[in-house]
């Protein structure tokens, strides 16, 4: 049978990040599931019992200055002044008491972004006191004047575990020699991979399903789905709004087409999700997990063959840029060609043959 798919599908691959971004951009795009994941996986007490109309997405206001590859990352601004009415931490100015939620979204590990995301926070923060000094010239200067409290939080989709560094001191070249004057800073990491099916299903809201729909990346994982409690999935379903099983929809079609399902089958799917029967989601499903099994370790195969030649083409440049800069320093102390030769004979220990050979293209003589 002859698959049809979208314009573009079959230029979607397992370790496509766009595919990551967009599915990471419809879940905190919406107040609702953002409220639930804040609830949920922030580990923050004083968001325990926030609503979706206490959040207010900023993104565009900050988002946008970065980077079109950042475009995934949300920033929400929280109300918590009801829920803290006589908080000593309250703005003196008696403005709301807020608190700024920023996600980033990574689909792989990025080394860098303990930087990414303290450029984010001072950006903000910069922000607030030019608007706190429009509405009231010279407030910055005042001594209780205070900046809104940040939330970072790092939301991590990638299987391979998280290295980069969690900690702004780690990233400081000899730090250790600043005592107690190296900064420190850190960020929440929320890695989904961390958590079981039956965690995030015992959640029992639609942000725990998106994730659950958003750890799917193998067939072997349509199958761990499908084996999950069906009255619980429609459970939580029974009362979900219709925006929000649209964005659920929406992932889950984006996922399946980047395993390279069938159109007909992707469509039948995602129906029952705007059907409400997400518990049956895959039930017709037709899956070869032997051949999808070959496929992969034939695709990591030619990955790794690809790895490997890479690795080796920089090796030999690598060490032809060596042997010029030994040939140059050697050159420079007035040594023949013939005493360079015997140079390298000695320190790599090789022929005399290997030796003319390598450094053959740099000597005249040669």
């Amino acid at each position: 049978m002859t698959e049809n798919r979208p314009s573009g599908a079959d230029n979607i691959t397992l370790g496509n990040p766009n595919v990551r971004d967009g599915s990471s951009k419809l879940i905190f795009g919406d107040n609702i599931l953002t409220c639930q994941f804040l609830r949920d996986y922030a580990d923050l007490e004083i968001l325990r019992h926030i609503q979706p109309e206490d959040l207010e997405d900023v993104s565009e206001r900050y988002v946008r200055l970065h980077s079109t590859e950042r475009n995934s990352d949300t920033v929400k601004k929280v109300d918590i002044s009801k829920y803290f009415p006589s908080d000593p931490c309250a703005n003196p100015l008696g403005l709301p008491l807020y608190i700024i939620s920023l996600v980033e979204h990574k689909s792989r590990v990025e080394y860098n972004v303990i930087m990414q995301v303290l450029r984010y926070m001072v950006y903000i923060w910069e922000d607030y006191e030019k608007d706190m000094e429009r509405l009231f010239p010279g407030i910055s200067s005042r001594k209780d004047f205070r900046y809104p409290p940040i939330l970072p939080i790092v939301y991590y989709e990638g299987t391979k575990k998280w290295t980069a560094p969690a900690d702004l001191a780690d990233k400081i070249f000899c730090g250790e020699l600043l005592g107690k004057y190296l900064p420190h800073f850190r960020y929440q990491l929320i890695m989904l991979h961390e958590f079981s099916n039956e965690e995030l299903l015992a959640r029992k809201d639609e942000i725990s399903l998106a994730m659950l729909i958003n750890k799917i990346q193998t067939y072997e994982d349509v199958s761990a789905f499908s084996d999950l409690p069906q009255e619980q999935i429609q459970h939580i379903l029974k009362n979900t709004p219709e925006n929000i099983l649209e964005i659920m929809a929406e992932i889950l079609r984006a996922l399946l087409y980047r395993i390279k399902l069938p159109e007909n089958t992707v469509e039948d799917t995602v129906a029952k999700i705007k059907e409400r029967k997400m518990g049956i989601l895959f039930e017709n499903v037709q899956m070869d997990f032997e051949e999808e099994k070959r496929k992969a370790d034939e695709a990591m195969r030619i990955a790794d063959e690809a790895t490997r030649k890479a690795d080796e083409v920089q090796r030999k440049a690598d060490e032809q840029l060596q042997i010029y800069g030994e040939i140059i320093t050697l050159l420079k102390q007035g040594k023949t060609d013939e005493e360079i030769i015997a140079h390298f004979m000695q320190c790599f220990s090789w022929s005399e043959e290997q030796a003319r050979e390598k450094a053959s293209r740099f000597l005249l003589s040669s």
